[in-house]
């Protein structure tokens, strides 16, 4: 049984002390390191400790919480360790993009209806912006007339290959642009999404080592309309890390390798631009200090 929805219940609902306002705060971390000791991904959904658990995600909601965070919400979620989240996806409105892009430190700059149209239309073809909020970081970034690609990947060749010896080979070339130069490599992987990956690293380290610290988290696949077969469209969620810092990014095309091309663009590029946007502010501090 689990007692952590009970002993929120009773002190917060019934008015019984179970636990110090103290221990309340520590429920959600509590949870976390409960499911990490017993080797489980955390329950997203539980109630009062879940990620989602105060997720927002209708344009109504977001409005409605925007003016009175309580109107939505049945308790405090600081009072068990938790925080509001505000959800990105087909459903959301202006608010939903507004409010999200504060909590990332960015600023729409009026472009929230463009986005949010852009988000329909993106959702409808496969992508779910729910679970990357890394592309729809991206997404806002871009949206900036400002804003400057640091690379463009111009294309790619994928080729995998079956020999004598029964094993499988992998082999992906790809041509990058970084500012007025164009990289061609190639590059040899454990699978067609790994030597992917390798082949647009070896042509981005030289200019940007730092990525060389951005690894593979996770990679999931799944499939969207399921009664095409293996016509279907796959959808790609590449979970990156640096350090403490993670961010998922997406990708969705009726060919894998093109969706995880998607996706590997965003984890790479997204880094850099907080990197970027960092040393400007640092920069714009030193002037005005």
């Amino acid at each position: 049984m689990d007692v952590i929805p009970l002993i929120a219940n009773l002190q917060l609902k019934l008015g019984y002390t179970c636990i110090s306002a103290e221990q309340l705060r520590s429920l959600s971390e509590v949870s976390h390191y409960v499911a990490a000791i017993a080797n489980l991904n955390p329950d997203h959904h539980a109630p009062y400790v879940g990620r989602s658990a105060f997720a927002h995600k209708g344009g109504i909601h977001v409005a409605a919480i925007a003016k009175v965070e309580e109107s939505y919400q049945h308790i405090d979620p600081t009072l068990v360790g938790n925080q509001m989240r505000v959800v990105v996806s087909e459903l959301s409105g202006r608010g939903n993009i507004r409010m999200r892009a504060q909590e990332l430190g960015l600023t729409p700059g009026g472009n929230e209806r463009t986005l949010v149209q852009q988000i329909k239309e993106l959702e409808n073809r496969g992508f779910q912006f729910e679970a990357a909020e890394g592309s729809f970081e991206m997404l806002v970034r871009r949206s900036d007339p400002n804003y400057q690609s640091p690379f463009e990947l111009l294309d790619f060749t994928v080729i995998v290959e079956k020999r004598g010896d029964n094993q499988i080979y992998s082999q992906a070339t790809t041509r990058v642009r970084v500012g007025d130069q164009v990289m061609h490599t190639a590059a040899d992987g454990d699978g067609p999404v790994n030597a992917l990956d390798v082949a647009i690293r070896k042509a981005l380290l030289p200019y940007y080592p730092q990525l060389a610290e951005v690894k593979l988290a996770d990679f999931k696949v799944r499939i969207i309309d399921e009664h095409r077969g293996t016509a279907a469209v796959p959808r790609v969620v590449i979970e990156s890390m640096r350090g403490e810092e993670r961010w998922s990014t997406i990708g969705a095309s009726q060919n894998i390798i093109e969706a995880s091309w998607m996706a590997l663009w965003d984890s790479l590029e997204l880094p850099l631009a907080r990197d970027d946007e960092q040393q400007k502010t640092r920069a714009r501090k030193e002037v005005e200090g």
